[in-house]
């Protein structure tokens, strides 16, 4: 094989000569192996049974065609092996990086098992209440209001649930709505008031007179805003105060940004929560989420919407002080 071609496979690949031998490899398998060295043979850098088994069948057209290799050492992960026969007993070896793909899967195995508990929790309660309840009115009076909060609970799940999954695919298209950031905070501000009044938490925004246009996804800025002030009223004590503050910052080149800030002084969290708090179904206090009507996935939820504006998220937090999240998005013009 030309060494010019191998140079141009994009993932680790390299050349075992009839002998055995190493005949060539791109520098991505050099990376991986700078030990190997041409004219050896191919077991001093790669001692798997698995691809001497794949090598052997794909001379003799009667093995498989990829195996799984997982490497120790110096070059550690997981890779897909595969290969073809080049001619007179060469054979191509390509290796693909399966560890991206294997994160993947782990982590739909750990949502599905963190869904899964989290729908188990209400789905018993409701379960133990109806069997206590069977054939007594009394009892059953008594654990309404109890059931109907399970459901509740389970509702907001579910409704969590879709919009993260509606965010989530809409993550690869730009949004392009023209709107107005104080419309936003507005919006978003306007149904918590009642929520305000019963925990005695005070709710205070701050943007400049002139409107502020950028181009989002009004819906799910909204849906941010309103994760983040719903959380700092969760955690509220009565006569805590929850800001909103809205602001751009404009850079000479004509590029800038929008800046969104939810602001409290509330109990805060430890400093070795905050790389956490954006994973699904991690909660600082899982009992006082819970029984608070948290999901936990707020603050997933935004992390996507972020990401969807191609934004970034930043979140400053120091117990019993208070916490601070900021939203900073990119200002592009109506229209461009």
């Amino acid at each position: 094989m030309n060494p010019d071609s191998i140079k141009a496979i994009p993932v680790p690949a390299f050349v075992i000569s009839a002998e055995d031998n190493i005949a060539g490899a791109n520098p991505d398998f050099l990376d991986l192996f700078p030990q190997t060295q041409v004219g050896r043979s191919y077991l001093t850098v790669l001692r798997q049974p698995a691809l001497v088994a794949l090598i052997d069948g794909l001379r003799s057209g009667a093995g498989p065609d990829a195996v799984e290799v997982t490497l120790k050492g110096q070059a550690q992960g997981t890779f897909r092996a595969t290969g073809s026969v080049l001619g007179a007993g060469d054979v191509l070896i390509c290796l693909q990086d399966m560890n991206e793909t294997a994160m993947a899967i782990q982590m739909r195995q750990n949502f599905v098992t963190d869904l899964g508990h989290e729908l188990k929790t209400p789905l018993t309660a409701i379960s133990g209440i109806l069997e206590t309840c069977q054939g007594d009115p009394e009892a059953m009076a008594h654990f309404l209001p109890t059931m109907a909060g399970e459901v509740d609970r389970m509702k907001r799940l579910v409704v969590d649930l879709l919009t993260l999954s509606q965010v989530e695919s809409n993550e690869r298209r730009s949004p392009n709505q023209d709107i107005v950031l104080q419309a936003a905070i507005e919006a978003a501000c306007a149904p918590l008031g009642v929520v305000a009044n019963k925990t005695g938490v005070r709710i205070e925004t701050r943007t400049p007179e002139d409107p502020i246009y950028f181009q989002a996804d009004m819906d799910e800025i909204i849906r941010a805003v309103t994760n983040l002030v719903e959380n700092a009223l969760r955690y509220g004590k009565p006569g805590n105060t929850v800001q909103i503050t809205g602001w751009v910052d404009q850079l000479r080149t004509g590029a800038g940004s929008v800046s969104i800030e939810v602001s409290d002084d509330g109990p805060g969290v430890e400093a070795h929560h905050i790389p956490r708090l954006t994973e699904r179904f991690y909660r600082v206090d899982s009992h006082r989420s819970r029984d608070s009507g948290g999901s936990g996935l707020g603050l997933a939820i935004v992390k996507h919407i972020v990401n969807h504006h191609r934004g970034r998220m930043t979140f400053e937090s120091e117990p019993d002080v208070g916490s601070k999240v900021t939203l900073t998005l990119p200002l592009e013009q109506p229209g461009s």
